[in-house]
């Protein structure tokens, strides 16, 4: 069997994506033929940071079939102002009966990891193993901050919210941000590249619905945002930050912009009366808001790093890898 086994790189587009489509659906069939057609199109096709020699993931072929795939969403990281090439990895499925597949596939990455950060944000416990023998950097735990939004906020500590300083203003989509104030937040540390372009794209994620609320600028210009998305926590509706960025020297627009949030729940479109603001590391300017509490909670994010970057200082956030997209 094993020596009509192949393992092909996904380099160019265009690739089988039709194929793809009904490999994924046998394999998840929950989900729709179409919903995993927009899914490839919206990773693959639509997505800002797609180049010419992107990886696209892995696929298995045996006897002329696909067996085994694994996906490859293109992204980009920042350090030291440059941009980096990225990969957000996802999907990863092998029909039983070609275990060695999976082994095969994922050893690949060794290659694409030598230019690539690769970013695993859903891995299964086993991946979570293999991960680890091959160096991967692991960042598996947050604190998640609770604050309660409207009326109820009353019950947050007594500490007061900061306001936008004079000429910055409220927005909750892109409409009339003409650039972003620069692509990181930190010149020092690696942390995800962000753009206009990239921003518009994760709003438009087929899988799960994000809203955003930015500080601007007379000019147009985006200086911090955070981006929310709707979770549950024991049967309650949530926001919670996904995503928080800042250009400014402190974390005083952030916390502007999430008292906005707690004095306008009405700024998102359900009203929900709790938000979760997680963090990776510890943020001084966090300890400055009025919560209700906060705890430790259990994250999978893993990242294969070139080595040149192994030993770095990295910012990192939810909305980092797959989840959502």
């Amino acid at each position: 069997m094993s020596h009509t086994l192949q393992v092909h790189s996904l380099l160019d587009i265009p690739f089988p994506q039709g194929e793809i489509v009904k490999f994924l659906h046998q394999a998840w069939p929950e989900t729709t033929l179409e919903t995993w057609q927009k899914r490839l199109t919206y990773w693959w096709k639509e997505n800002p940071f797609h180049r010419p020699d992107s990886h696209h993931g892995f696929l298995a072929r045996a006897e002329g079939r696909i067996v085994g795939f694994v996906g490859g969403i293109p992204a980009q990281y920042a350090f030291h102002g440059q941009a980096l090439p990225g990969l957000y990895a996802t999907s990863f499925k092998v029909e039983k009966k070609y275990a060695q597949a999976a082994t095969m596939m994922f050893l690949a990455q060794r290659e694409v990891m030598k230019t690539n950060v690769i970013t695993h944000s859903t891995p299964l416990p086993r991946i979570q193993t293999s991960l680890l023998k091959m160096g991967a950097r692991a960042e598996t735990n947050i604190t998640c901050h609770y604050i309660a939004l409207g009326k109820p906020g009353y019950f947050n500590r007594k500490l007061a919210w900061p306001a936008l300083s004079s000429g910055i203003h409220l927005v909750t989509d892109l409409t009339t941000v003409t650039s972003l104030a620069r692509p990181y937040q930190k010149a020092d540390r690696l942390e995800k590249f962000t753009s206009l372009e990239s921003l518009n794209w994760y709003l438009a994620s087929p899988m799960r619905q994000h809203h955003l609320i930015g500080a601007v600028d007379s000019q147009g210009v985006l200086t911090s945002f955070l981006m929310i998305a709707a979770r549950s926590r024991r049967c309650l509706a949530t926001w919670e930050i996904v995503e928080s960025f800042t250009t400014r020297d402190d974390g005083e627009e952030l916390l502007a912009l999430i008292g906005a949030l707690v004095h306008q729940p009405d700024l998102l479109p359900q009203r929900k009366w709790l938000l979760t603001v997680p963090e990776f590391s510890h943020t001084a300017a966090l300890e400055k808001m009025p919560t209700l509490g906060q705890r430790s909670e259990h994250v999978s994010h893993y990242f294969l790093l070139p080595e040149e970057l192994r030993t770095v200082p990295k910012c990192t956030v939810l909305a980092e890898g797959d989840l959502g997209l």
